[in-house]
């Protein structure tokens, strides 16, 4: 059986990769990563809540409300040992056949807020900067240049949308009023991520393809350099060129270096046979959940490739009304919560996030039956995985319940055990918000000091990474 790590140590002697790696160990770095995965317009709490965790609220089987903000407790509790599969859209944790559990590597947060973000259908980027929306940077952003290291990718970031444009730009941010595109064509992502690794696969190094993408970058450069030599414009337009060259030479280092690593990644990337049939619909009426799932296949390829240690795969974050065919026929994500008192709609919404957690569950097995590279455990373990909404607990939302799923990342300090911790309820002196989860995940990741992300103001609660989810290793 070829794994990661042996393939990568045959194939050292042959890229740069292996000197890359041999680098990053001898500096003691700790293998680090982030996945955020994001759905639009809302998850209902009841979607994560275990049987135990109702019996703790006071909630009876028969129970069917879809909020629980009324009955969280005074203080945070933290059940232990949960059978989180146990609640209505978990129950891909468990263990079935030859698929590991999950239960023991997953952690659910109840009644966290974030009220700057303002709720509603969607919150734009303020869901990942707990900030109001475009006004600061997200979280994904922040974190990226921490753990590039190596990778030639610094983020990836892929979804789907009911927009007709293969990029959109609502969900993350590089800071203020700079949107990060989001690459919502999977056939594009395909293509732009892969290509310079696909280039080559005539034999070891860069392929004809490669060479000309290579050239066409030396090319801009070369035209760039010579006008800045013979520049006589104001300062302002000079600060243009000389960004636009750097961005050039940028993007010729990751080429070079993609192309050194070609040989390690192929064996991780998705047949584009198979991969077009999974696309199954056309770009005028893609599934949303089969078009995520190619999305998904990518960004799995592209961790265990080590082209990126961070990735977004954002559901229809962008333009909502996406729709599932393949749940439901004919009608969209909004439709469907406005008519979510029909049993039948209610059902569909709950199956989306199932089907949501199933993928999320789907690329964390595959992290946890991969070893990690310099560092004990799996990729998993050292992997935070987090499923959340862009905009809180519903269709209208409050942004006052914040129901999230974390999934691997052991051994960065989270305590992802399976548990369920219920926090106070917004309102409450001891309520906690996103931006202490998003605390975390930096003190996670090796920021210690990770504690101003959020720009909540005097809404702010309190700083710092949140005690029933993390605990410094070691």
């Amino acid at each position: 059986m070829v794994t990661r790590r042996n393939l990568l140590k045959t194939l050292a002697g042959v890229t740069l990769l292996g000197p890359f790696m041999k680098q990053a160990w001898a500096q003691g770095v700790t293998p680090a990563r982030v996945v955020f995965v994001v759905e639009c317009n809302g998850i209902y709490p009841i979607a994560f809540l275990s049987q135990a965790a109702r019996a703790s609220l006071g909630l009876d089987a028969a129970d069917a409300r879809r909020g629980f903000q009324d009955v969280y407790p005074e203080e945070a509790a933290t059940l232990r040992g949960d059978s989180l599969s146990s609640a209505l859209c978990l129950n891909s944790l468990a263990a079935s056949g030859a698929d590991i559990s999950l239960e023991n590597r997953a952690a659910v947060l109840l009644g966290l807020s974030s009220t700057i973000t303002g709720g509603g259908h969607s919150t734009g980027t303020a869901a990942l900067s707990c900030a109001v929306d475009r006004s600061a940077p997200t979280i994904d952003a922040l974190l990226a240049p921490m753990l590039k290291r190596t990778a030639p990718f610094d983020a990836i970031r892929l979804g789907t949308s009911a927009a007709r444009t293969p990029i959109v730009y609502e969900t993350c941010n590089f800071g203020p009023k700079k949107p990060a595109p989001i690459l919502v064509n999977p056939a594009l992502a395909y293509d732009t991520i892969f290509g310079s690794v696909l280039a080559g696969q005539g034999g070891a190094g860069q392929g004809a393809g490669g060479q000309e993408r290579s050239a066409l970058f030396d090319f801009a450069r070369q035209d760039v350099q010579a006008a800045l030599r013979t520049f006589r414009g104001n300062s302002n337009e000079r600060i243009k060129l000389e960004r636009y060259l750097t961005s050039l030479e940028s993007l010729r280092v990751r080429e070079g270096q993609l192309a050194l690593m070609a040989d390690a990644v192929r064996p991780f990337i998705p047949g584009r046979a198979g991969f077009e049939t999974l696309l199954g619909m056309s770009l005028d009426a893609p599934d949303s959940l089969r078009w995520l799932e190619a999305q998904f296949e990518i960004a799995t390829a592209s961790l265990l490739g080590g082209l990126t240690n961070t990735v977004v795969l954002a559901s229809g974050t962008s333009g909502f009304n996406v729709h599932y065919d393949s749940i439901i026929p004919s009608l969209s994500r909004h439709d469907l919560q406005h008519g979510i008192g029909t049993p039948a709609n209610w059902n569909a919404i709950a199956a989306v996030t199932r089907r949501h957690v199933e993928l999320v569950a789907k690329l964390a097995r595959t992290l946890a039956a991969t070893p990690e590279m310099g560092a004990n455990g799996s990729m998993l373990d050292h992997t935070a995985i987090v499923f959340m909404s862009d905009n809180g607990e519903q269709h209208h939302s409050t942004a006052k319940d914040w129901p999230i799923l974390v999934v691997g990342g052991d051994r960065l300090g989270l305590l992802t055990d399976g548990r369920t911790v219920l926090f106070p309820g917004e309102g409450a002196a001891n309520n906690r918000q996103v931006s202490n989860l998003f605390n975390s995940l930096g003190h996670a990741m090796g920021d210690s000091t990770f504690d101003s992300f959020g720009n909540e103001g005097d809404l702010r609660i309190a700083r710092g990474p949140l005690d029933e989810l993390f605990a410094a290793p070691g």
